[in-house]
């Protein structure tokens, strides 16, 4: 397809979106009249019925020929973010099986999906579509699989452009060097394409990248600190993982930038989603658990775009959930493991042990947690029938003499201890599924926990073993899918191994698998055209912040619009620094600072779990924690970045990192 034709189509589908659009619109006003029309001579409030969140056209699918029983005597469709259907076209809901024809996934297909003959992905900034690519199937044109709809069509847009009003972008372009393993398709993109070959296939196989051109121009584009959808560019390993059963439960283990965040937050959408199958819809809300206030903030706006019922899930970090539920205030400060005692299996049956004491001494009444709490201190002086060990018993006899006491003497420690008591003896809403991302991070006794929430679905576990911050944690996803009782036929977590990284440039991801075991020095990114991560050495410990803020500004310089995370172990610091300099602290969100119309975000490397920014500066490594050898808080930091990677050092760097791998 010839450049001008691109752009034409482009103009077309742009159209086709706006009609889309107007056309919802229109539905909901009707509604709305003739809900009023109804209501006018009853006592009944009318109400309102709300248009949908966004109108938004992701792709489009043409078959191999007409369909008269499907499509009503036609051969094309648009997949978008909700159901519509007219004389000029027929738009069906990216959650409806249907959609597998446009997001080919492995197995368990539509009855259309071998009938396909192409496909044509939408990309989308800032709300309008401003990209496209094709994979063709068949030896046929491209105007007739995807004929002009009938339709008032605006000026083409300049290839590939992104609305003036945005500061420019100046991460550079990727270059089409790069061959992943992809369909045999003819391709046409907003680019000069390859020279075409023959289409022979079209079921893709495992691993396969759809549209990998577009793909590419769309990780590298700047991003904004919020997640926003990426339907439009799903692929088919994250849309299998999106698209299971609320019943089923799955573990994805998946190095850095495999999509492990993008597949929650979009699975919640999915499972919420109107025309998602009933069998496959929960009993009740969606909880999503992440391990940061920054985290929720993070993936809320996918959720707000793609689900019109806010009632109908629940985002919530982990502290903050182990705080309710422990009667503290919030603080969402993340869980510090200084004791195995307070996160151990070890304290859960104590406390089991306790509670049934308190229910016996009660002649039945529902003890409280008062109760329960006084049982478990008292196991210091009447051990339980099975003894107790040495360990338990100085844990014990430090606890503070009543519930109330321990509840001032810090969240953090005791935070669990109160939390499994809370779960054990208040009634919790029931959700009808649970996802838990960056759940490498989650200790014993909160899985526990979690697994008291009343949960009446399956659960999607999400995470990295090789990212986990503390031995205190499992080291093996059996030992979660025993507690939540998960486990396959073979008495094992069911596991799906993420293997395609689409976030960091092979060069980022290069430069921290140092710190991994040789066996996990895997790379399946994506992106091949990255610059090498810089290290700069500060000879003067006095000039390390200083000169730390120069690199941060020149990032923001560089990446234009996108966005620039510090992460330190100690932000207190570069915070000095920054505010000596002239940077003023954002008044909606704590981590955020800005000059002019440069921003980045401070971090410390617990709170930037699951973010991810265009660039990042790493201060001082040798300050990260170590976890018996292993470097995983470290990991996590340098693994955040998309596109351009810093590190700036005073003291050595940790043994197994080199400035030049």
């Amino acid at each position: 397809m010839s450049g001008e034709n691109i752009a034409a189509s482009l103009a077309n589908e742009i159209a086709a979106e706006g009609k889309y659009r107007d056309a919802l619109v229109g539905k909901t006003l009707r509604l709305n009249r003739n809900l009023r029309a109804s209501t006018a001579n009853t006592w009944t409030s009318p109400g309102a019925i709300e248009a949908p969140k966004d109108g938004k056209l992701i792709g489009r699918v043409s078959l191999e020929t007409n369909d008269d029983d499907f499509l009503d005597g036609h051969r094309d469709f648009y997949i978008g973010t909700t159901h519509h259907e007219d004389e000029e076209m027929r738009v069906y809901s990216w959650a409806a099986p249907v959609a597998c024809t446009y997001f080919q996934r492995q197995d368990s297909h539509h009855e259309l999906c071998d009938r396909v003959g192409a496909i044509r992905v939408l990309a989308h900034h800032l709300g309008r579509i401003v990209d496209l690519q094709d994979s063709v199937f068949v030896d046929e044109e491209v105007s007739a699989l995807f004929p002009t709809p009938k339709l008032q069509v605006p000026k083409a847009p300049r290839q590939g452009t992104a609305p003036s009003t945005e500061r420019a972008a100046k991460i550079p372009p990727i270059p089409e060097t790069h061959t992943p393993k992809t369909n045999e398709t003819r391709e046409t993109t907003t680019t000069p394409p390859k020279e075409p070959t023959t289409a022979t296939q079209r079921k893709p196989e495992p691993g396969t990248i759809r549209t990998p051109e577009l793909l590419q121009r769309r990780l590298a584009a700047p991003k904004s600190i919020a997640m926003s959808s990426v339907l439009s560019t799903l692929q088919p390993d994250q849309y299998e993982a999106i698209v299971k059963p609320a019943s089923v439960s799955s573990v994805l283990q998946g190095h850095p930038g495999t999509g492990k965040t993008v597949i929650g937050a979009h699975r919640a959408a999915y499972l919420l989603n109107a025309w998602t199958p009933e069998d496959s819809k929960p009993r009740s809300h969606v909880l999503l658990l992440g391990p940061t206030i920054e985290y929720v903030r993070h993936v809320q706006g996918v959720l707000r775009e793609l689900v019109d019922d806010s009632t109908q899930y629940i985002v919530r970090s982990i502290p903050s959930l182990l705080e309710e539920l422990a009667g503290l205030p919030q603080s969402n400060i993340p869980t510090h493991s200084k004791s195995l005692q307070n996160v151990d299996l070890g304290l859960a049956r104590l406390i089991d042990q306790a509670l049934r004491n308190a229910k016996a001494n009660l002649s039945g009444e529902p003890p409280t947690d008062e109760d329960v709490y006084a049982e478990l201190r008292w196991f210091a002086t009447e051990p339980p029938e099975d003894g107790l060990d040495r360990e338990w018993f100085h844990y014990l006899r430090e606890l503070p003499e009543t519930i109330k006491q321990l509840r001032k003497k810090g969240a953090s420690h005791y935070r669990s201890l109160l939390a499994y008591i809370g779960v054990m003896t208040n009634r919790t809403p029931d959700p009808g599924h649970i996802i838990v991302d960056e759940a490498q991070d989650v200790h014993p006794i909160e899985w526990e926990i979690l697994g008291r929430l009343g949960n009446m679905g399956g659960w999607t576990i999400l995470g990295d073993l090789n990212q986990r911050r503390t031995d205190h944690t499992f080291g093996s996803w059996d030992d979660v899918a025993h507690i939540l009782a998960i486990e396959n036929e073979d008495d094992e977590a069911p596991v799906t191994i993420l293997e395609n990284g689409y976030r960091s440039t092979e060069q980022i991801i290069k430069f921290a698998n140092q710190l991994l075991p040789a066996r996990e020095r895997k790379i399946f990114s994506l992106q091949k055209d990255g610059k090498d991560p810089a290290v700069r050495r500060i000879h003067s410990l006095n000039q390390l912040y200083s000169m730390s803020l120069a690199e941060a500004e020149e990032l923001t310089v560089e990446t234009g619009s996108g966005s620039v995370a510090v992460i330190t172990v100690f932000p207190g610091e570069f915070q000095k620094v920054l505010v000596k300099n002239g940077w003023v602290a954002s008044s909606t969100d704590s981590s955020r600072w800005e000059k002019a119309t440069a921003s980045l975000n401070l971090l410390p490397p617990e709170r930037a779990r699951g973010l991810e920014f265009d660039a990042v500066l790493v201060i001082e490594p040798a300050d990260f924690p170590e976890n018996f050898g292993r470097q995983g808080t470290l990991y996590t930091a340098l693994t955040r970045a998309n596109r351009i990677l810093k590190v700036t050092h005073h003291k050595a760097l940790p043994r197994m990192m080199k400035a030049r791998p």
